[in-house]
């Protein structure tokens, strides 16, 4: 024992780091391997996880021409895929994996209490306000009381697991653009105004996903853990 604090003081030195180079490596390389391996342990405790509605193609199709309106206009901002475009229920945030399965069971008690629900998607907004614009959005219409009543049930049930509570109100949106540049209250009030009567036609709400959310250079991936079916599969809206 005290032959290797001898040798860990030497090895400080300029002369031990200069003649122990291997030793040198090691070291560093035994630090860096202890942080990724704890960076992956956490990693398989926890993901980010939301809870949403998925969008039926024509809806998607519809938002993506109001994304190629805002990118004509100019606007520099980074985008959300298409593909991706969903209306979140609820951001869940990191959660422990081993809560999965509580959420789940929550999820599934919801199961075929919101037949019929249908909405409609359009229109652009802005986040927090026109003046200072850090999100454009698409607006949600229709039967947005049963959303908002879906939400507050399940904002509460989720709490009871240690998932926090939301304290600001319900606004159900999907977002289009997340602003890189600031853009003028002209040029943002001249867009919500052409694009206020572009709308889809109605749709059913008909799952409630729990997606998993992995951050990457590209942008969010998302995967589906589960799902939920909100109604019946009899509505004769856009599916």
């Amino acid at each position: 024992m005290a032959g290797f604090i001898l040798w860990k003081r030497f090895s400080r030195t300029r002369i031990g780091w200069r003649l122990f180079p291997m030793a040198r490596l090691v070291l560093i390389g035994s630090f860096w391997d202890l942080k990724i391996n704890k960076m992956a342990e956490n990693c398989v405790k926890s993901i980010r996880a939301f809870i949403a509605i998925p969008l039926p193609g024509p809806v998607r199709h519809l938002l993506k021409d109001l994304q190629f309106q805002l990118k004509k206009a100019g606007i520099k901002a980074s985008w959300p895929r298409p593909d991706r475009f969903h209306l979140t229920v609820k951001f869940l945030g990191e959660i422990p994996c081993h809560t999965l399965d509580q959420i789940q069971a929550v999820m599934d008690r919801f199961s075929g209490q919101y037949p019929e629900l249908v909405l409609a998607a359009g229109s652009i907004g802005v986040f927090p306000k026109i003046t200072k614009a850090r999100v454009i959005w698409a607006d949600i219409r229709g039967q947005t009381h049963r959303l908002e009543k879906l939400f507050y049930k399940l904002d509460k049930e989720l709490d009871v697991l240690g998932i926090p509570g939301q304290t600001r109100p319900f606004s159900p949106h999907i977002t289009l653009a997340r602003i890189k540049r600031p853009v003028s209250s002209q040029k943002l009030a001249g867009l919500i105004q052409r694009c206020e009567d572009t709308w889809s036609g109605e749709f059913c709400a008909g799952n409630m996903v729990l997606y998993k959310s992995t951050l990457s250079a590209r942008g969010a991936i998302h995967t589906r853990l589960f799902h939920t079916p909100l109604g019946t599969s009899d509505c004769q809206c856009l599916q």
